[in-house]
């Protein structure tokens, strides 16, 4: 099984300022029958309206008129070349969310980016409260700088999004010439592959996002790829096939290894990752010699106590169980051990092991 692991990296986010008209998605019930009328009677008109609606054909005309062209500017209706007001698609939208985009004009500081993991690149729009004239005539106040918007600001005009750190769909209706930037923010995306779940942290503060539709097994693979191991890999077993002279003892005592990806993990149509590691990833050997050198291995690493000839077999089928496929391997007896683990040099101390081995074989366990 492949184990689960996360991905991260951090992005840039873009703070800017700007004087403009931002709609926003409200609930206004009051509004509601003037889309209704347009969609069961095809049309709507600012007469018929105030007559159906307002219950008064002339008085309140221009009321509806005025009601009407503000469904017009919210996108809701649009206005036809007999004077009347037909419903568009975010109309029938409207209609089912009972809610539709009424507009402001004010000062806005607005939080945008563009990753390839993000649904969007609105992160925040809120209204700002410009300083007092006398705060701006403080000779240490800052002096503002003003510039074209950056393009992740002005692919989101006229677009429809819930900014990704919460609050209601907002729509940039206008947008200036020149937009006042400020000081970046960092966010830190972190994608828990096998989980399918995606979130952005800012400030401290973690945001769910949809996650990427990749599988967690597609992902893994295209891990490998970045670090050349893609022909290690057998899909089948889910094991990942090493040289035993690479391993360290660790991982060949558990027949696991931990995988460091370093950075930049560039995984094609999703960016650039951090340096990431896979821990546990399950191992076997690449070829016949590996996996008796590792049985072999596993053998002398397994002996802990005296091997009696009913352990001593226990041990080298447990050694040589992880390798079947390069059954049968050449294992050397409980004699052939014994003499490999000896100490060359008359007089020197044996190791825990060769002892095991010694004594049972010199009392004929």
């Amino acid at each position: 099984m492949i184990p689960a692991f996360t991905l991260t990296r951090t992005i840039e986010i873009r703070v800017t300022r700007f004087a403009g008209e931002v709609s926003k998605e409200e609930k206004r019930p009051e509004l509601m029958p003037f889309l209704l009328m347009a969609r069961d009677h095809g049309a709507i008109s600012a007469g018929s309206a105030a007559r159906h609606l307002l219950g008064v054909s002339e008085g309140r005309r221009q009321i509806a008129r005025r009601l009407l062209e503000q469904l017009e500017r919210s996108g809701a209706l649009y206005a036809s070349e007999s004077r009347e007001w037909k419903l568009s698609a975010a109309g029938h939208e409207a209609l089912e969310k009972e809610a539709v985009f009424i507009a402001e004009r004010s000062s806005w500081e607005i939080w945008h980016t563009r990753d390839p993991l993000l649904p969007h690149g609105l992160i925040q729009l809120q209204v700002y409260e410009e300083p007092k004239a006398f705060e701006e005539v403080r000779h240490d106040a800052p002096k503002r700088k003003a510039e074209r918007p950056h393009k992740t600001l002005d692919e989101l005009k006229g677009l429809r999004f819930a900014p990704i750190m919460g609050g209601e769909r907002r729509r940039i209706d206008d947008l200036p010439d020149q937009v006042e930037p400020h000081e970046t923010r960092t966010g830190t995306l972190k994608w828990e592959v096998a989980k399918r779940r995606l979130s952005l942290k800012i400030d401290g503060e973690s945001f769910d996002l949809p996650a990427p539709e990749l599988s967690h097994h597609a992902t893994f693979e295209a891990l490998l790829a970045t670090v050349g191991l893609t022909s290690d890999w057998d899909k089948r077993s889910e094991v990942l096939h090493r040289s035993f002279s690479d391993l360290p003892d660790a991982s060949r005592r558990s027949m696991s290894e931990d995988v460091t990806f370093p950075s930049p993990v560039r995984l094609h149509g999703y960016g650039d990752f951090d340096t990431a590691t896979v821990l546990g990833i399950e191992i076997n050997a690449r070829t016949r010699s590996d996996a008796e050198a590792w049985a072999e291995w596993r053998l002398e690493d397994g002996v802990n106590e005296i091997a009696c000839s009913r352990r001593f077999a226990e041990w080298r089928a447990q050694a040589a169980a992880p390798f079947s496929a390069f059954m049968p391997l050449a294992l050397p007896d409980r004699a052939d051990l014994a003499a490999r683990t000896r100490p060359s040099e008359t007089g020197a101390p044996m190791s825990a092991v060769a002892w095991n081995l010694t004594a049972a074989e010199d009392w004929n366990l």
